[in-house]
């Protein structure tokens, strides 16, 4: 089990690498404003994946413990969910096309309706992969879907297509989550639906597990959107592509943490059920050596390579490794902090995200709002200085509530043995 948990987290660090190459790839060949123009996309993207209203993470749940009758029920309300979802993303994709002023946004907001849809189903389709202990099918349709997103960067260059780099770019951001919901379907690998019924007892269960978590998604790409629309009206569009670096680095450097965790989930909830105290502090000492460990070595990495590396390669990106050394300290300190917030959710008890979270979308409002009504912009230093700031607050939140949830249930102590 163990090999197998280490093969899965081996080969995301892998897509997270060839994700890296992409980014470097469009860095070469994109001017500042696609760049800034390709990463409000992809929070669009991101933020359209998350837009589940709390089924994904209360199925997911369910699904680590849930029986093949049961779960085969949550698979069904799943996807009668994601039909509605997938309905009115396509509603607001057309209608927001009305709103555009030419063809080519109108059809980078369709690709990105899409992407964001399939990009939902994909997370759904992984965790029930990886609830099901099915890693390796996780791993293949993962491989094969980064690779051909890949081969589409190969339009990029002079000569190959007439198609708009921009257009390019957001093609080849679209069909990873595509392609990996046509593969995983037409291979089996994810459970696929019976029927699309909607269970209301069912729903209430599900949501309530994962109302909250939702919430919390939803205030990172929040928090996201606020801020790269800050920077495009009050700094401009080339000046938010100078951070394209720093939102590179920042979307790569949480794959690993992720992974790591949803990994760790399902043996840490099934420890509980069985009783097992010993069991899931061990777990959780061990998720949190691997975390600091991962971000120990990402600290290493980036003093020593980043600048010699991008100097080789992308020499006149060096000078925007500024803004991703600005925003690491922050970065470090919310990673730290997830071993101790997965355990709200295993009791299923989210106050303590809602303060924390809530406090990260008061904080952007509340700095960005005051910026602009005493019309002293922030610089890009000070978007990613407050950025990096607002990890650590809530960072220290999220561990005041692991201490005081762990006072209750003492199995989450670090040193039961």
């Amino acid at each position: 089990m163990m090999n197998s948990r280490a093969a899965f987290v081996a080969v995301g660090l892998g897509v997270s690498v060839l994700t890296l190459l992409r980014g470097v790839v469009l860095m070469t060949v994109l001017a500042y404003d696609d760049l800034g123009l390709v990463a409000l996309v992809q929070s669009v993207i991101l933020f359209s994946g998350l837009m589940h209203f709390g089924l994904l993470n209360g199925g997911y749940r369910l699904l680590c413990h849930a029986g093949p009758g049961y779960k085969q029920r949550i698979i069904d309300l799943a996807y009668t969910g994601f039909g509605a979802i997938g309905a009115v993303m396509a509603l607001a994709a057309a209608v927001i096309s009305f709103w555009l002023d030419t063809d080519l946004h109108r059809l980078i907001a369709a690709l990105a309706a899409i992407a964001g849809f399939c990009t939902l189903v994909r997370s759904w389709m992984t965790n029930e992969m990886v609830a099901a202990g099915r890693l390796g099918a996780v791993n293949l349709v993962n491989a094969v879907s980064i690779l051909a997103s890949l081969v589409v960067l190969l339009l990029l260059y002079p000569g190959v297509s007439l198609i708009d780099p921009a257009l390019v770019a957001v093609i080849a951001m679209a069909i990873q989550p595509v392609l990996f919901v046509v593969l995983s379907f037409a291979t089996g690998a994810a459970l696929r639906p019976r029927r699309l019924k909607m269970s209301r007892r069912l729903a209430g269960i599900i949501f309530s597990a994962g109302f909250t978590l939702f919430l919390t998604g939803i205030a990172i790409q929040l928090m996201n959107l606020m801020e790269r629309s800050y920077v495009l009206s009050e700094i401009g569009l080339e000046p938010l592509g100078r951070l394209y670096l720093a939102f590179l680095f920042l979307t790569l450097f949480q794959l690993a943490p992720n992974l790591i965790q949803q990994v760790f989930l399902p043996n840490i909830v099934k420890h509980r059920k069985a009783r097992d105290m010993a069991g899931v502090s061990r777990e959780l000492r061990h998720l949190l050596a691997i975390t600091v460990a991962y971000s120990f070595a990402a600290i290493i990495a980036l003093w020593l390579l980043a600048e010699p590396l991008l100097g080789l390669i992308l020499p006149q990106y060096v000078a925007d490794l500024h803004w991703v050394y600005l925003i690491m300290p922050g970065l470090i300190a919310f990673s730290l902090s997830s071993p101790f917030a997965l355990t709200f959710n295993v009791v299923i008890d989210y106050t303590w995200y809602i303060v924390a979270y809530g406090a990260g979308i008061a904080l952007t409002v509340g700095a960005f709002g005051i910026a602009l009504i005493a019309d002293t912009p922030f610089s890009l230093d000070g978007v990613m200085i407050l950025r990096s700031a607002i990890y650590c607050v809530m960072a220290v939140l999220l561990v005041a509530g692991w201490w005081r949830v762990s006072r209750r249930y003492p199995e989450f102590r670090l040193t039961v043995r």
